[in-house]
């Protein structure tokens, strides 16, 4: 799986192809760029966190 970046609405996501719009915002184009580019690492690591966070949030939710 890949990691993209959407520079008009900063959605990071996965995807197994390079998109061609953002799924989120549905943008093409951004400031005569492209809008969806391969994420950074720091945009990867960020997702990931945010991931991470988001499930341990549900599993102490799930406990109590």
């Amino acid at each position: 799986m890949n990691y993209y970046f959407c520079d008009a609405c900063h959605y990071c996501f996965e995807y197994s192809t390079p998109p061609d719009r953002c799924p989120d915002c549905g943008k093409t184009q951004w400031r005569e760029h492209p809008a969806v580019r391969p994420a950074t690492e720091k945009e990867i690591a960020d997702l990931l966190r945010a991931k991470a966070e988001d499930e341990a949030e549900l599993n102490l939710t799930a406990c109590g």
